[in-house]
């Protein structure tokens, strides 16, 4: 499954940390190291998989946590109205 995150978000990275701003909420969030490497990845057009892999290669943390993270993640970008889901064509 693909995600992709939506339009008119500023996003800066200050301090190894992703801060973004949703000017039509007025709402600030801040991500940690983690969660800024799959927002990029995402805003990058990769997939779930793809993350995944790549995570586990940079942390040595087990597949299951994270898989549960990452889902935990994209909830919250969903709920948010960060990222939506991506129509296949």
């Amino acid at each position: 499954m693909k995600y992709k995150i939506s339009k008119g978000l500023i996003s800066q990275k200050l301090d190894g940390k992703m801060t973004i701003f949703d000017g039509e909420e007025s709402a600030l969030y801040t991500f940690n190291e983690t969660a800024s490497f799959i927002f990029k990845k995402i805003k990058s057009g990769w997939d779930k998989d793809k993350i995944i892999e790549a995570l586990l290669k940079k942390y040595s943390v087990k597949k299951e946590k994270i898989d549960k993270d990452y889902e935990e993640l994209i909830k919250e970008l969903i709920k948010k109205k960060i990222a939506v889901e991506k129509k296949s064509a």
